[in-house]
């Protein structure tokens, strides 16, 4: 965490609806029997496990530019393959750029579709730091940041297909990223906000995972101000069933310090979930020994949870804000001097 082509993207959500999801058999809330399946989807040892791998030091620190950023896109392709995700940067791909340099590693975007109407995405940020040039451990593992809301990600993921091929899925489209450049001033998401593979408008709540796995046991911050409300009222609900504490709203200072930020910007309802700050954050002592996977696992089951129960919610889209129309430059008076004359401009002027 840093605390400092729609029409394409439609075809497929329809061809492969059509194949893949199964209507819910009641629109209200999910069923106990859901609730028992998201639980044992979503385990400590399998998000242990993610974060292990994706927080190792064959990763290097996951630098948001360079070998290692690719080598955790592909990991995370990897997953989204493995679970069965369609591909959601473009009917053919996973991979979004972020910026024009060829040695960024891209966000990384897959859905799981649904036939209603909307969309509700599911991220967290894959980068981490760059490895210090002295000392005997010079790898930041990221393990808390984030290999942590990542591994929650692809935790939701798997519980959102299986509830949906037991018949109690979402009824819209899910949408799962793992933005790149988190670190280097919400560059991913901010590229995302920019570029979006859906109209914003369209999306029911944002989902963001940013260290979720330290702190005080069945603990855990949500942050989404005024604009975040929507989602923070499907996780309430959702919470009455998974039982967490739930801190909100105590931290705007972190609004604008992770991936839901750029949502926020644009009045797209989002969340931050998150820990406070601890004696690893940032450092390279940040490693899997020290994770509380359970309390990761119990906010990805929550995630899931409230996910479902949100794409059953009524849902009318929001009016997109206009552009700004650029206001011409005004008329010179006719006793006006006329503009001097490019030199080099006038060679390529037709008459």
């Amino acid at each position: 965490m840093t605390k400092y082509t729609f029409s394409k993207l439609s075809i497929l959500v329809s061809v492969v609806a059509a194949t893949l999801f199964v209507t819910p058999a009641h629109a209200g809330d999910a069923t106990a029997a859901t609730l028992a399946l998201i639980k044992s989807t979503i385990t400590a040892d399998t998000v242990r496990a993610d974060v292990a791998e994706l927080s190792s030091d064959e990763m290097n620190g996951r630098f948001f530019r360079g070998p290692f950023a690719e080598k955790a896109a592909k990991w995370i392709q990897t997953r989204f393959e493995l679970i069965g995700l369609a591909h959601g940067a473009t009917s053919d791909s996973y991979r979004q750029p972020i910026d024009k340099n060829p040695e960024s590693g891209p966000n990384m975007i897959a859905i799981y579709p649904g036939a209603g109407d909307g969309f509700i995405i599911v991220s967290s940020h894959y980068d981490h730091l760059r490895p210090k040039s002295t000392g005997d451990d010079k790898i930041f593992n990221g393990a808390d940041d984030n290999a942590s809301g990542v591994s929650g990600t692809l935790a939701v993921a798997r519980a959102i297909k299986a509830c949906a091929l037991a018949g109690n899925g979402p009824t819209c489209t899910i949408i799962f990223i793992a933005f790149n450049g988190e670190e280097e001033g919400l560059l991913g998401s901010a590229a995302y906000a920019k570029s979006p593979t859906v109209p914003l408008g369209q999306i029911r709540g944002v989902f963001n995972m940013d260290m979720i796995s330290r702190g005080p046991p069945r603990q855990i911050f949500i942050d989404g101000g005024k604009v975040g409300e929507p989602v923070v009222a499907a996780l309430k609900k959702a919470n009455e069933s998974i039982g967490l504490k739930l801190r909100l709203d105590e931290h705007p200072d972190w609004l604008d310090r992770s991936d839901q930020g750029p949502f926020l910007a644009k009045k797209v309802p989002a969340v931050l979930f998150s820990v406070e700050d601890h004696e690893d954050y940032h450092q390279v002592s940040d490693e899997v020994s020290k994770i509380d996977a359970s309390l990761a696992a119990e906010v990805a089951q929550l995630v899931a949870l409230a996910a479902i129960n949100m794409s059953h919610e009524p849902f009318t889209a929001r009016a997109e804000a206009p552009k700004p129309v650029k206001v011409a430059e005004p008329a010179a008076k006719p006793d006006a001097k006329p503009a001097p004359t490019d030199p080099a401009k006038a060679l390529h002027t037709t008459p």
